[in-house]
């Protein structure tokens, strides 16, 4: 039969199909730890990003073994960010499992990078937007189809630029089908071919093969039957497809996590890359460094300085760091990587397009837990692809929910009425009706640049705060009010109640970063939040100024809490990333131990709401995909 479809999990698909069968075989795989598919034994949710590699390893290996021995493999994996305490360090997981597919004895042809235009815009603010994917060419041996194919055009590129395609199917994952034709065309076919997507989704790779090679044959494995379903309503099959289903197969995979070895100090200072250096006066630090290296061996004297540390001497603790090589290979990538285990953290991988071809530039800062990087990403004056002068109702804000993530206790409510609009007819002042009958009058946020801009710090020993514009009536609790707009409210509500679009019922971890699920699901809400951006060091430095004033030590201190307190109050007295500012309802607290000035309360405590939706900022984030031309700016991302 043409189109099969095998209901099985993975492994066992597989194991059912026969070697040497398969031309090309495209896929993705669930990304570690980004989705959860409501099944035991899912690929994605390991305990550990090294489990997910082995077992995919595993899974691999028995597909290198169905494929013809010229045949392709083009596999798309997508990164994450590693939780950790302080600065969170790119995982360079796709890179590591090609590495270790690679010693399982792929070969690996090229890494094709997938740049999404249409990429979803990311709320961070201390590193490059997230905007590309790798695609790995595999194959079982060095002659394949690929390179067949590639030593005949001239025209290769490496590069793919093709937009995130919106999907109505219930399948929250799901690579473009212009993705798939672009990597079909990169390998040298005949008519008659055969196709195989391990983890087939909602049937993408399917799709296009249907409808672009019509003579071709295509295998299909997908565990969830949902998604069969999808995949035969999507791809249109009617008497030309078999569905097999096969019980799970148990498999074993070992757990031998691979290092690159660190190339030794043989390098000696004379030929230092950092000469320059030694001009300084001991005591300058420099705050960054940009350093793209022409081939292999320079850069790795240059990794070396940051895998002894000698390249510290030279760098203040917020330091920000640009290195690169416009020659490299998967090796040169994992040996990098290992800088996260070594007082280095990596927060982005940048792409950087040369001609028709790509290499890597890492962003590098210290790991450190007191001193945070500069990153002035308004220094680049990068502009929004939209407008930001959008034109609003002020009666669409009607029934939005109100979230109090800032208080003690959580608390929920409901926009009731509209007092007062900026000139665009943004919502300025609002009433907002709480869970518990009470009604507040808040303030709400258009631009937090300007905000901060209306206060100045005066003076850091005493802190003394200056607020240059008085904002009035905030946080105003109302004894009554009459609701204007109880039907709307009602209307609105039902409204998102009778939602049936595809993220209905889903978690909330398979939304990702997508604002269309936010938004039909949620709907657009706002967020009480602190009116400035409060520094927590400053504030810690400030709490134990006032502490010692009154003669208390910090157990003293944290003894006048009760004891549920305990490492709460620690949080509060710590200036490295593990501190934590206070409640408004525990400032109140503090308030009557120490003696506080009005306008540090005021700087501390001061709330206003703010629309949570995908909004456009004066300066856009910087893609982690950029062109050569690109690279001299870097340095004005540590500029003070």
């Amino acid at each position: 039969m043409k189109y099969n479809l095998l209901h099985c999990d993975v492994y066992a698909g597989l194991i059912h199909l026969k070697e040497n069968s398969i031309d090309v075989a495209i896929t993705s795989p669930p990304y570690w730890n980004q989705r959860d598919y409501g099944f035991e034994g899912q690929i994605g949710n390991e305990p550990t990003y090294q489990d997910y590699i082995f077992k995919l390893v595993k899974i691999f290996n028995v597909l290198r073994t169905r494929l013809k021995k010229n045949g392709v493999f083009f596999l798309n994996v997508g990164d994450k960010y590693l939780s950790k305490y302080g600065k969170s360090p790119l995982g360079f997981i796709p890179y590591k499992l090609a590495y270790e597919m690679v010693k399982d004895g792929w070969y690996l042809n090229d890494i094709i990078i997938w740049y999404k235009p249409n990429h979803m815009p990311s709320s961070i603010k201390n590193r490059f937007t997230n905007t590309y994917e790798p695609v790995f060419v595999l194959s079982p041996s060095k002659k394949n189809i690929f390179c067949d194919n590639i030593k005949k055009n001239k025209d290769y590129t490496n590069i793919l630029k093709i937009n995130l395609q919106p999907t109505p199917y219930k399948h929250v994952a799901v690579y473009p089908e212009r993705l798939v034709e672009e990597l079909l065309k990169m390998v040298n076919l005949n008519d008659k071919f055969t196709v195989l997507d391990p983890f087939a989704g909602s049937g993408t790779t399917l799709k296009v093969v249907k409808e672009k090679y019509p003579k071709a044959s295509a295998f299909m494995i997908e565990s969830n039957k949902d998604y069969i379903d999808i995949i035969i309503e999507r791809c249109g099959l009617k008497n030309n497809y078999t569905i097999k289903k096969y019980d799970f197969i148990p498999y074993q995979y070992d757990l031998k996590y691979s290092k690159v070895s660190t190339v030794s100090n043989e390098f000696s200072e004379q030929l230092s890359l950092f000469e320059k250096f030694s001009q300084y006066d001991p005591t300058t630090k420099e705050k960054g460094l940009v350093k793209i290296t022409d081939n292999k061996n320079e850069y790795y004297k240059l990794l070396d300085k940051f895998e002894n540390h000698s390249i510290k001497n030279n760098l203040s603790s917020d330091c920000l760091c640009f290195i690169g090589s416009k020659d490299f290979d998967i090796e040169l990538i994992i040996r990098t990587s290992m800088l996260n285990e070594m007082k280095w953290v990596i927060r982005n991988m940048i792409v950087v397009q040369k001609d028709k071809f790509w290499f890597p530039i890492f962003m590098i800062v210290d790991d450190n837990k007191f001193a945070d990087y500069l990153f002035n990403y308004q220094k680049l004056n990068l502009k929004p692809r939209t407008n930001n002068d959008k034109k609003w109702q002020p009666e669409t804000f009607i029934g939005y929910s109100v979230f109090d993530s800032v208080s003690k206790n959580s608390n929920e409510g409901l926009v009731v009425d509209i007092l007062e609009t900026y000139e665009n007819n943004f919502p300025k002042y609002v009433i907002v009706k709480w869970k518990n009958d009470r009604y507040t009058k808040e303030f709400v946020i258009l631009n937090h640049n300007e905000i901060n801009q209306n206060i100045r710090i005066k003076s850091y020993e005493p802190l003394i705060i200056d607020e240059l514009v008085n904002y009035v009536d905030l946080n105003k609790e109302l004894i009554s009010y009459s609701e204007k707009f109880v039907n709307k409210i009602e209307q609105l509500n039902n409204t998102v109640k009778n939602y049936n679009g595809k993220f209905k019922d889903e978690k909330r971890k398979n939304w990702g970063a997508s604002p269309g699920a936010r938004a039909s699901v949620m709907n657009e809400y706002f967020s009480m939040q602190r009116l400035y951006n409060v520094d927590q060091k400053l504030v810690s430095k400030y709490l134990n100024q006032k502490r010692v004033e009154k003669g208390l030590t910090k157990s003293d201190f944290i003894k006048l809490f009760p004891e549920s307190y305990k490492h709460t109050v620690g949080h509060w007295l710590r200036s490295d990333f593990g501190g934590s500012i206070p409640t408004p309802e525990d400032w109140k607290i503090i308030e009557t131990i120490l003696d506080i000035e009005p306008s540090v309360t005021k700087y501390v405590c001061s709330t206003a709401l703010k629309l949570q939706t995908v909004t456009h900022s004066q300066y856009k984030m910087p893609d982690d995909f950029i062109d050569y031309s690109f690279i001299p700016e870097l340095k004005k991302l540590y500029e003070p």
